[in-house]
């Protein structure tokens, strides 16, 4: 392998570790009726061009630094992907192919099953009930899972560039394990997420 193939390697590594630590797969259901698949990457400001060489990679997406910092964060960049097209050709076949193996792992398995239900539809009202309770579900799955105890949710306030309205809460009653696994089949029986 040259050395070229070599850095194109290690840079897809380090892209899955950064996203492992740093990285955010994101389903918002907005007010609008709007469904967005997001996914980012955020970093101290000194490391911006970090994610410019990201963004470099992919050949998507756009760097921002997010608004001020708040509750005692400092200020930080982000690498951000929003474009449904980029999400579906670019994102999702990346971590495919470069797996994602902590909890993150998880995240990304929820993120793409989202996607698939969505998947042409952007608005929230062309989706039968099951689906949104399915979201819905999936949704809250994702993201638990943070560094120290305590820790919070440190992207809380990331992609916040474009003036997003704030996340939906869409209430629904938690599912149990063997209805959630019954929605999975009956909206996609190909789909069979392991419990």
């Amino acid at each position: 392998m040259n050395d070229e193939g070599k850095y194109v390697m290690f840079l897809a590594q380090y892209i899955v570790g950064l996203t492992e630590g740093e990285g955010c797969f994101l389903v918002v259901l907005r007010k609008n009726n709007r469904i967005d698949l997001r996914f980012f990457i955020s970093q101290a400001i000194g490391n911006k061009p970090l994610l410019e060489s990201i963004q470099q990679y992919f050949g998507i997406g756009s760097v921002y630094q997010k608004k001020s910092a708040k509750n005692g964060r400092l200020p930080a960049y982000v690498f951000e992907v929003t474009k449904r097209d980029d999400i579906y050709n670019v994102i999702i076949p990346f971590f495919q192919k470069h797996k994602l193996l902590g909890y993150k792992a998880k995240s990304f398995e929820a993120f793409c099953s989202i996607a698939e239900v969505v998947k042409g539809r952007q608005d929230i009202r062309k989706l039968t009930k099951d689906e949104l309770k399915y979201i819905t579900e999936f949704k809250l799955s994702m993201n638990k899972h943070y560094g120290s105890p305590g820790a919070g949710k440190p992207h809380a306030g990331a992609g916040t560039r474009n003036n997003l309205d704030e996340a939906q809460s869409v209430k629904s009653a938690k599912l149990g394990a063997a209805e959630s696994r019954r929605l999975r089949e009956k909206l996609n029986p190909a789909m069979r997420i392991k419990s």
